[in-house]
């Protein structure tokens, strides 16, 4: 079984776009993903990215005609302008921290699709807590319980030590996926991630 890290961030555009298409590639071959919510906005600070927000306008464009070329191909419903986006996504991080910790990482996956579902399939907001707990109990996971534990401070220095170790590794995106000390960056590049699983294994 192969291992790899998963960076991204619940509030993030491809790592939504990505994240059934990943979790199918890691049940067909054999990979245990290991998920590393991340601060975005660090991350980018560090590396000399911008959020899509302040990006120059050809590229905010560019980044609307890739979102939908991208949601058909993956036959996913897309809202492109959602509703409540960009928020702050600390919450919905810190609660796939705790379902990995509560209930492993199949489930914290499931979770975390579940929460990007919501910011751009769903118009919910995933910055209430009362939302996060709405979306941890339907995915059989005790909300309440969850989001307090998400809110503590020891969730927030995890979520600091996962950025930091991204820009240790030499990431500046998301999502990107590590095997061994081989990234690749972005959802669209995860044809070569499984053709260098096939080639591993």
């Amino acid at each position: 079984m192969a291992d790899i890290d998963y960076y991204f961030s619940t509030l993030s555009t491809w790592s939504y776009v990505g994240s059934r298409a990943f979790r199918d590639l890691a049940k067909r071959c054999d990979v245990k993903v290991h998920h590393k919510p991340t601060n975005l906005l660090t991350l980018f600070e560090a590396t000399g990215g911008l959020p899509a927000g302040q990006r120059p306008p050809q590229r905010q464009a560019w980044r609307k005609i890739e979102m939908k070329r991208w949601s058909t191909k993956r036959g996913l419903p897309m809202n492109f302008d959602p509703a409540h986006w960009p928020v702050n996504p600390r919450l919905a991080d810190g609660a796939v921290l705790v379902a990995i910790r509560e209930a492993g990482e199949e489930t914290a996956g499931q979770l975390a699709d579940a929460l990007m579902r919501a910011v751009w399939e769903e118009e919910r907001n995933i910055a209430e807590p009362e939302t996060v707990a709405a979306i941890a109990n339907e995915n059989g996971l005790e909300g309440p319980a969850l989001v307090d534990a998400a809110s503590g401070s020891k969730i927030s220095e995890v979520i600091k030590q996962n950025t930091q170790d991204a820009i240790d590794r030499g990431l500046f995106g998301a999502p990107s996926y590590c095997l061994g000390d081989e990234f690749f960056w972005g959802q669209d590049r995860l044809g070569m991630l499984e053709d260098a699983l096939k080639d591993r294994a």
